[in-house]
């Protein structure tokens, strides 16, 4: 046993003699240290997974998207129900693009025919507006397609407008595009070709068909 490990001690006996005594001095165990890189880095995990979830719960990331009433709204005739115009595969009228006249007449179908060279139109409305800013060149009737309006326009492009039930020009008029033209009965048909220079057109290529499906 070492030095430092023992304690001597000496004792008086009651017989007057001294005597020599030792014990072994017990060391303390030293106490087990604490790794504080590691807790920090669980620490910061933890604290980067919470905030990873509330962020996912404040901006409903990776949620289906709910509509809201003003959406549902718009979809409804205020029934609650779908109004026809969200029906999918529905065909609806909007507004002409910029580089297209709009449509004469607000249609519910627009068929392309002869081979290409004329639009017919199913009458959702009855008023027949100008396509074209132009002059009437003529008012009268063709013997297929009835009552006939014809508008030229400056840039030698004539429309022909067949099917009115009223027309409401005359001949020598000066019209501008969406000025009404006449009417067409409600469900009847409105034909229309589109010439340039006197060569017929394609008239897809000229007017705005946005009927779309939704």
């Amino acid at each position: 046993m070492k030095l430092d490990e023992m304690k001597v001690q000496y004792d008086k006996s009651r017989d007057g003699f001294t005597r020599e005594s030792s014990f072994e001095v017990k060391k303390e165990k030293p106490l087990p240290k604490i790794n504080i890189n590691g807790i920090a880095v669980k620490v910061g995990l933890c604290a980067g997974v919470l905030a990873l979830a509330f962020i996912v719960r404040a901006f409903g990331v990776g949620a289906p998207k709910q509509q809201s009433v003003a959406e549902v709204n718009a979809h409804s005739d205020g029934t609650g129900e779908q109004s026809e115009d969200s029906v999918p595969g529905k065909l609806k009228y909007v507004e002409a693009s910029a580089s297209k006249w709009a449509a004469p007449v607000r249609s519910t179908d627009i068929e392309l025919m002869r081979e290409g060279q004329m639009l017919r139109f199913t009458a959702g409305a009855t008023d027949v507006l100008s396509c074209m800013d132009g002059r009437v060149l003529s008012v009268g009737t063709d013997e297929t397609f009835g009552e006939c309006v014809r508008v030229q326009s400056e840039t030698d492009c004539e429309a022909f407008y067949y099917g009115f039930e009223r027309i409401a020009v005359k001949e020598g008029d000066t019209v501008k595009a969406g000025d009404t033209l006449g009417t067409v009965a409600l469900g009847r048909s409105l034909y229309m070709k589109v010439y340039q220079s006197g060569a017929p057109q394609d008239p897809t290529a000229y007017v705005d068909l946005s009927l779309k499906g939704e």
